[in-house]
């Protein structure tokens, strides 16, 4: 809508001006058939005053509604005699209080001008008490309620419009932030899988190289060796990545990411082997597949866990313990620290996304490093499929 200066609406001024009109020509308006019944001429002023006091009626509604009230009996104390015309800037007034203020204070106004109106009614007209339930006498009575009535139910159906408009906006706040919710896990969720697939092979590649490098003179056999398992861990490193990216590029619909399996742990035991890890593994209650999700958690921890033997271990060696227990299964993996013990802290990258991962499922990560030796246990919850 257009605004004029001063913060005026286009549509406000002509309101105005149309009500102005309105209240104005109402003086000449037939409403009693009295032969005493005043010339339009003689109340015009009194209307006109109400016209031009109903202008402010937006910004102070009680009190223009008072004052438009007490114009009728203000022109009779003048002199002038009484017209119903009166009560049509009262209406006017009242249903502007309807409108923007509470339900308390309309209905309350509203009830004191029913009373009001037809004794002023009476008054004006010079009739008796008997007259007060009469149909001339109660249709300003009438005008006054029906002029609430409106301003309140506008009222109810602009609130509710706004409410709309709030939960609509409210909604659309949230489906944003849903989907940056949504983003953000699904970076994260690339990042982890990413380090969990390549650490292990990018460490490999790191080892192997320095073992190839010192040997290459004095043990071609060992170099030759080491260089085989850097290839080997190149390619895998390789397909890893060309199948994720195939992955992302046709993902719709479903997780960003394959997640691995437990039941494939043996592999995965077997390509460390390979690599010089040697693991001694020990089984504790009886095994049980586990659901997909805790099957590809308890996956990347073991993948986590050996990947830091293997880069921090004192001796390439290992344990890995499996409890299965009744509330779930316990992992442990336990190597001896290097001296001095290489650092590892728990800001890594690795061990921040297995506690995640844990924290997922509501498990738990605890690491220990005393006596020389450093363990990770993680703690899955029940869980089986």
């Amino acid at each position: 809508m257009r605004a004029l200066p001063g913060g005026l609406r286009v549509r406000d001024v002509v309101i105005d001006v149309g009500v102005l009109l309105l209240v104005s020509l109402a003086a000449f308006a037939p409403f009693s058939r009295e032969p005493a019944a005043p010339h339009g001429w003689t109340v015009l002023p009194g209307m006109v005053l109400a016209g031009v006091v109903l202008l402010a009626r937006r910004r102070l509604p009680l009190t223009v509604l008072v004052v438009c009230v007490a114009i009728g009996p203000a022109a009779m104390l003048l002199g002038q005699p009484y017209t119903p015309a009166f009560a049509l800037p009262v209406a006017i007034a009242m249903y502007t209080v309807a409108r923007h203020r509470s339900r308390a204070v309309t209905v309350t106004a509203a009830a004191a001008l029913v009373v009001l109106l037809p004794i002023e009614e009476l008054v004006g007209r010079g009739l008796d008490a008997a007259e007060l339930t009469s149909p001339a006498t109660l249709q300003p009575a009438v005008l006054i309620a029906f002029a609430a009535a409106l301003g309140s139910a506008i009222r109810s159906y602009f609130d509710a419009l706004e409410s709309a408009r709030e939960r609509a906006r409210k909604a659309e706040e949230s489906r944003e932030s849903e989907a940056r919710r949504r983003v953000a896990e699904d970076r994260l969720a690339i990042a982890r899988d990413l380090h969990d697939s390549v650490a292990h092979r990018i460490a490999v590649i790191n080892l192997q190289t320095g073992v190839a490098a010192r040997s290459l003179r004095s043990d071609p056999a060992e170099a030759e060796e080491a260089i085989t398992i850097v290839g080997d861990a190149a390619r895998s490193v390789l397909t890893e990545l060309n199948d994720m990216l195939g992955l992302l590029r046709t993902t719709a619909g479903r997780d960003i990411v394959d997640e691995p399996d437990f039941g494939r742990i043996e592999g995965l035991l077997a390509l460390f082997a390979r690599s010089g890890l040697k693991v001694h593994v020990r089984v504790d209650g009886t095994p049980r597949p586990l659901d997909g999700r805790l099957g590809a958690i308890a996956y990347r921890v073991v993948q986590e866990g050996l990947t830091n033997a293997y880069k921090h271990g004192a001796d390439r060696t290992a344990e890995l313990q499996l409890d299965y227990a009744e509330e779930g299964l316990i992992i442990r993996i336990t190597n001896p620290l290097s001296d001095p013990p290489a650092p590892i802290g728990a800001d890594g990258h690795g061990l921040v996304g297995m506690r995640e991962r844990l924290e997922e499922v509501d498990g738990g990560l605890a690491l220990d490093t005393t006596e020389g030796r450093f363990r990770v246990v993680a703690t899955l919850p029940g869980g089986a499929a």
